[in-house]
């Protein structure tokens, strides 16, 4: 058994041992993180550094620079996701479709950056500034995105469009359940151009099963009846002008037949002239109304006849606006 005086010895030096080893440790976290002036770098991962001044609530201070640091974070993704490239790129050939793919997407939220955690945090020495470090797994995102969109491409695949013969709305139902699946799937290949990945192709199945929907959707057909006999002329206006938007308009056989009136107030100021024009527009199908819109519009050019039709223009835009909105939802 050892003696008292080799075990109070042993003490002496096991609590001179602890001393210093918690004083190392105490060290060792008041050393400033090589992080804050470098910020790390990954072949899988992304890194940002935030930081902002405590001016008196450090809880605040903290979110404040957790926030820094996932902006920083999402600045190096350039987590900027148009919803209008699509849309641009078919701006030269309008047709149903392209009201429709407008709506759609903008009704189909972008996808947005998940995943940033903050791994690290510092309070420098004279506690009037934090520092926060968010990481972010790039590699685990784009795994992970890239499955959605097979699951997508097998959902669209097997979708049926059988039902589509029963009937006209179930046929347009149909078709577009179908464009949001192809929106969605579009919106992740952008979130992967934004994690800096290749998109994943689509496969000629999935093709071909969103030009099926297209080709419904751009089947569509749409008669013009005008409150008026005397608005006929107006009524000529409003279909070349629909029909230059891509719209299907027939005399016979439609799908849904479209009636209205206009009011118009022309003015004439110092050599121009100004047409404005309101509509009031009624959407029915086999009789029963649907829906109804409403729009305003003006235009102006040195010519009476010019500034008629080029309100005539803006209003067929925003009336083929609206029926897209209702083939979509299926009211105004």
């Amino acid at each position: 058994m050892a003696s008292k005086p080799l075990l109070a010895t042993l003490l002496s030096v096991a609590l001179l041992s602890g001393c210093q080893s918690n004083s190392a440790s105490q060290t060792q976290q008041s050393t400033t993180p090589q992080w804050i002036t470098v910020t790390p770098a990954s072949s899988y991962m992304v890194y940002g550094v935030g930081n902002a001044q405590n001016t008196g609530d450090l809880q605040q201070a903290k979110l404040a620079a957790q926030e820094s640091a996932r902006l920083a974070l999402a600045k190096q993704l350039n987590v900027t996701i148009s919803a209008n490239t699509t849309i641009s790129q078919q701006a030269d050939n309008k047709s149903m479709t392209f009201h429709i793919d407008e709506y759609i997407q903008s009704k189909v939220p972008n996808i947005q950056l998940q995943g940033v955690k903050i791994e690290d945090e510092y309070i420098s020495a004279d506690k009037q500034t934090v520092f926060a470090l968010a990481a972010f797994n790039r590699t685990e995102a784009v795994m992970q995105t890239e499955l959605s969109i097979n699951a997508l491409d097998d959902e669209i695949s097997q979708f049926s469009l059988s039902q589509a013969q029963k009937s006209k709305s179930l046929a347009l139902k149909s078709a577009v359940a179908l464009k949001e699946l192809g929106v969605k799937r579009n919106k992740l290949n952008n979130y992967l151009q934004m994690l800096q990945a290749a998109h994943v192709s689509m496969p000629n199945t999935v093709r071909a099963k969103l030009e099926m929907a297209d080709a419904l959707l751009n089947d569509i057909s749409f008669s013009i009846s005008a409150d008026n006999s005397k608005h006929q002329k107006v009524r000529d206006m409003l279909a070349k002008a629909l029909t230059s938007q891509g719209i299907k308009i027939v005399n016979q056989g439609a799908d849904f037949d479209l009636s209205f009136r206009v009011d118009w107030q022309d003015m004439n100021k110092s050599g121009t002239f100004y047409s404005l024009a309101e509509s009031y527009l009624v959407v029915k199908e086999q009789g029963e109304e649907k829906a109804h819109f409403n729009a305003r519009v003006k235009a102006a050019s040195s010519f009476k006849d010019t500034a008629k039709s080029n309100a005539m223009g803006k209003l067929a835009d925003k009336l083929g606006q609206q029926l897209a909105q209702f083939v979509v939802t299926g009211k105004s």
